[in-house]
Formats: C-alpha cells, sequence, structure tokens
C-alpha cells in the first residue's frame, strides 16, 4: 500500500486542492509505465469520533472517504487509464493513523489520506 499524503482536498469535499496536480500526475505516469498494474484508491477521513464515514458537503450523502477515492480514480479514467485496472473504496475513519480526537493539524493531515493499494503488477 502506497499513502499519497499530497493529494488533498477541498474541506467536506471531493474535489482536489491545486497543489495535489503533482502528485495525480506522478500517478498516472506510474499507471502509462507500468500498464500491467492494477490499483484499488482507499480514501479515509480524519477529525470523526466513530469508524463511519463523514458528510460530502456537495452531495449530502454520507461517503466522503468513498468520493474522495472515486475522484482519483475519475482523474486516472480521464487520462486514459483503463477501468479495468483501477477500483476504489471509502473506508471512513475506520483505519486512522492518530485516534480520534487528532492532536495535531500534521496528525489531521495523515488521517485525511488516499491510498494505493497495490492488486497485482
Amino acid at each position: 500500500t502506497i499513502a499519497l499524503q499530497n493529494i488533498n482536498f477541498i474541506g467536506g469535499s471531493n474535489r482536489f486542492l491545486l497543489e495535489t496536480a503533482p502528485m495525480l500526475l506522478e500517478l498516472l505516469e506510474a499507471m502509462e509505465t507500468y500498464p500491467k498494474l492494477v490499483i484499488r484508491v482507499e480514501g479515509h477521513i480524519c477529525c470523526h469520533p466513530d469508524a463511519g464515514d463523514y458528510i460530502n458537503i456537495e452531495t449530502g450523502t454520507p461517503n466522503l472517504s468513498e468520493e474522495r477515492a472515486k475522484a482519483v480514480r475519475d482523474y486516472l479514467f480521464k487520462n486514459d487509464i483503463d477501468s479495468n485496472r483501477v477500483t476504489y473504496k471509502g473506508f471512513g475513519h475506520s483505519a486512522p493513523i492518530y485516534p480520534y480526537p487528532e492532536k495535531t493539524e500534521q496528525e489531521r493531515i495523515l488521517n485525511r489520506r488516499v491510498e494505493i493499494k497495490i492488486i497485482s503488477k
């Protein structure tokens, strides 16, 4: 599993921050370089008292971690990566690196992450 710590989102949203572009491009380049690589994009959130997910403020649905993982998948699809090579799943706050309540902004950032699980090479 590879943590993509520099893929960040607007708070409560699945829209990327501008500074995320270089990390997305790096992931895209890896997928292009290794055409047999199959991955699962895994979304996680911070700042939630239980293992559940959080509300996506744009859609009103309680699936923010899933929508963030899907946004990464959609980015790859839009850049011609075959849909058979990328799946996604949201984990909410079920697998935090730091327990709730996170004590620092750095702990929140590390919990609010997208990870790439390599399924096959």
